[in-house]
């Protein structure tokens, strides 16, 4: 199975590189029979195009290169820190647009006096000769001048004078080019003219005038932000001043403290003030009082409970207490002693006891004094507090009363706030921007210059030649191949066989002779390529076992002068050499030929058998040529309806026992239909069909006719064939190779 796949797949792959071959060998050979074809279209577009480079002015083109920069460029004091504006390739195309606009044209123009330069002025150009001739047949150059005089004589002279500049800019930016690389911030400028020195200097001065054209937009940018800035400020000062003014006046009116802008303290009123202190101090009377009152409560305790009264606090801390206890203690140590000495009842102990009994009382009188003192202090403190507190709440309600004004005052102070900001950043960017002003440069520099060109760029006359050689060749290539498709005709065996599905039994030569003398030019050149088709087609015609050799021949083809005649008269004479009984018979009773190409009398022949007024014996004409028999087609005024296949059939039957060849010169097949007649009843058919002339409509029309009649021809004689042609185009048939072997014919 697999050796089948391989062999059917082989076999496929052999028969495409045959047909490949095949088809290369057929355009080769189809653009070798239109060489001088092909010659010519070479030539029609080589010639002109020559002529045009002979008469081309050369031109000279000159390139800068600009780089594009970003914004910040344009800036002295940008912050660089900041982070770079990105700069992007649709910016740098804006750029390239700006390059190439009527501004900087114009200005380019105007600078460089180009208006008076005949290369850009056409109206100062001496046209050239070719130019003129054009100008002087061409209608659409009449149009365009009279329509010309009618403009003029209808705008104004200033607009006269806009449309010359109008024009001379179009001239000039059909030379100028501007081009963006990818992926690079470079721009290319070129300009090209009809003078090398004059291309560089225009380009360069198209660069710097874009370079001062962008110093000069951001000079007028600055000077335009500068000037609204300072209207702008003007107006923000003004709106500073009247906010700050408001809130000054708002906080004097209810009576609100300025808040303390080092420790960011809110505004308030004098109120909130009052209401601060009184508070700090309330709390501070409150403290003290709460200290008193323990005071008091230790002392009152300490009374009611019997107790120490003298570890009060207040009491220790009393110094005349603490003279009297000094006092109390020298005492005791005294009366100690004194009655280690004296005893109980002595004099001075008893005035000691006295003496301290009134001490005594001084100390319990002295601390009486500090608990009542400390009672007055405590209600001294509660009547502070009570004053503080009411003090405390008149201040609290006239608080609450002030918390609309300091809302209504915070609103204020935050509106003169936005307006100062404001005001203070418009400052800061107008005095950058007029500082800015001072140093402005531009966002692009000029990184190459252009230099005198050393070569002329335009024309590219080896381009342009090879493209013209390239374009001449293809026009003729494909001429050839559209009049070889157009071409109606046969030129090959190969094209006729296709065309007609049947074999190419010969190719008969053109013979320039007459008729007359055919017969012996055949004996005179028996080896001329003439006799050797002649041949090749009897022996086509006896291929086969004897029996099976046709005997009536009928030789027909799709319209007239296509050599039947001729055909016929070198078969006949051909086969009568070779010994066999030949007799010609001219079937065509509308338009016969074979009388006079004979030179032999043929008023009476087939029309008066077929008529029923002559036998066959009376009519034939014995050895018109050497071994051939000829039966005129005869001449009658009515001989349309003569012709019939019975009465054929029967001069055939009649024929056959006298020759063994019978030849019928038929009509064409598309004239009339005797052919269709004469070919039904002859063994053999043979198609003619003139080389390089017969079209293929008129073959494929006249195949069909006998097809439907039943008969099928036995093969195509190409007649008339012009071997010279034949061998040097290269049809691809046998007739290519007759100079080949040329040699095998001879006189």
């Amino acid at each position: 199975m697999d050796l089948s796949v391989e062999s059917a797949k082989a076999a496929l792959s052999a028969k495409v590189v045959a047909d490949i071959r095949e088809r290369a060998r057929w355009a080769w050979r189809v653009v070798w029979r239109g060489k001088h074809l092909l010659l010519a279209c070479w030539l029609l577009v080589l010639i002109p195009t020559v002529l045009y480079l002979a008469q081309a002015t050369p031109r000279y083109t000159a390139d800068v290169k600009i780089i594009i920069e970003g914004p910040e460029a344009t800036e002295a004091f940008y912050d660089r820190t900041s982070g770079r504006v990105r700069l992007t390739e649709g910016t740098v195309l804006t750029e390239a647009e700006v390059m190439s606009s009527n501004v900087i044209v114009r200005k380019a123009i105007e600078k460089l006096g180009l208006a008076e330069d005949p290369e850009f002025n056409t109206k100062l150009r001496k046209p050239k000769a070719l130019e003129s001739i054009l100008g002087a047949v061409n209608p659409l150059a009449w149009i365009a001048r009279a329509t010309a005089e009618g403009e003029r004589e209808a705008v104004s002279s200033a607009a006269r004078e806009e449309i010359a500049l109008a024009r001379i800019t179009q001239v000039f930016k059909r030379n100028f080019k501007v081009l963006t690389q990818r992926r690079a911030f470079v721009v290319n400028l070129s300009f090209i003219s009809e003078d090398r020195e004059k291309a560089a200097k225009i380009a360069n001065t198209l660069a710097e005038l874009y370079v001062t054209d962008r110093l000069e937009a951001g000079f007028e940018d600055a000077r335009r932000v500068t000037g609204w800035l300072g209207d702008r400020l003007e107006v923000l000062r003004r709106d500073v001043s009247v906010a700050e003014t408001a809130s000054e006046q708002y906080r004097a009116a209810n009576n609100l403290r300025r808040r303390n802008e080092r420790s960011g303290e809110r505004a308030g009123t004098m109120t909130d003030q009052q209401l601060s202190e009184l508070s700090s101090r309330l709390v501070v009377a409150r403290t003290e009082l709460a200290q008193k009152q323990a005071r008091l409560d230790q002392i009152r305790s300490l009374i009611r409970s019997q107790g120490n009264v003298e570890t009060a606090v207040d009491v220790l801390q009393s110094q005349l207490i603490q003279r009297l206890r000094e006092q109390e203690t020298v005492l005791l140590r005294e009366m100690s002693e004194a009655s280690r000495t004296y005893g109980e009842r002595h004099p001075k102990i008893i005035a000691s006891r006295a003496d301290l009994t009134e001490l005594r009382t001084k100390i319990a009188h002295e601390i009486e004094k500090i608990a009542i003192s400390i009672a007055n202090e405590v209600e001294v403190g509660q009547a502070g507090v009570r004053t503080l507190e009411r003090e405390v709440d008149n201040l609290q309600r006239q608080t609450n009363t002030a918390s609309g004004a300091e809302i209504r005052l915070r609103e204020l102070e935050r509106q003169a706030e936005a307006s100062r900001s404001l005001y203070e950043s418009f400052l800061a960017r107008f005095k950058r921007d007029a500082e800015q002003e001072k140093v402005q440069r531009a966002n692009a520099r000029i990184i190459s210059p252009a230099t005198i060109p050393a070569q002329p760029s335009e024309p590219h006359r080896l381009q342009i030649l090879s493209l013209a050689t390239m374009a001449g060749l293809v026009i003729g290539v494909v001429m050839i191949f559209l009049l070889d498709r157009l071409d109606n005709a046969i030129r090959s065996s190969d094209e006729a066989e296709e065309l007609t599905r049947l074999p190419v039994l010969a190719m008969v030569p053109i013979h320039r002779n007459r008729a007359a003398t055919l017969a012996e030019d055949l004996a005179l050149h028996p080896r001329s390529a003439l006799a050797d088709s002649i041949r090749s087609l009897r022996v086509t015609l006896d291929v086969g076992d004897a029996t099976e050799r046709p005997r009536v021949l009928a030789v027909t083809s799709s319209v007239p002068k296509e050599g039947k005649t001729f055909v016929t008269l070198c078969l006949a004479g051909v086969l009568a050499k070779s010994g066999e009984r030949v007799v010609l018979v001219d079937g065509d009773l509308h338009r016969p030929r074979l009388d006079v190409a004979l030179g032999v009398n043929g008023d009476r022949g087939l029309a008066q058998i077929l008529a029923g007024e002559a036998a066959p014996a009376e009519v034939v004409q014995s050895q018109v040529i050497e071994g051939v028999d000829f039966i005129p087609a005869g001449r009658m005024d009515h001989v349309a309806d003569l012709i019939n296949e019975q009465q054929i059939e029967a001069l055939v039957r009649t024929l056959s026992g006298h020759y063994d060849r019978i030849i019928f010169d038929s009509p064409p097949v598309l004239a009339v239909s005797d052919a269709r007649i004469l070919a039904r009843c002859a063994d053999c058919v043979l198609y003619l069909v003139k080389w390089n002339h017969t079209p293929r409509d008129a073959i494929r029309n006249g195949m069909k006719l006998l097809r439907e009649a039943h008969v099928q021809p036995h093969g195509v004689v190409l007649t008339q064939v012009n071997q010279r042609k034949h061998a040097r185009y290269a049809y691809g048939d046998y007739g290519q190779y007759y100079g080949r072997y040329k040699e095998y014919y001879g006189d």
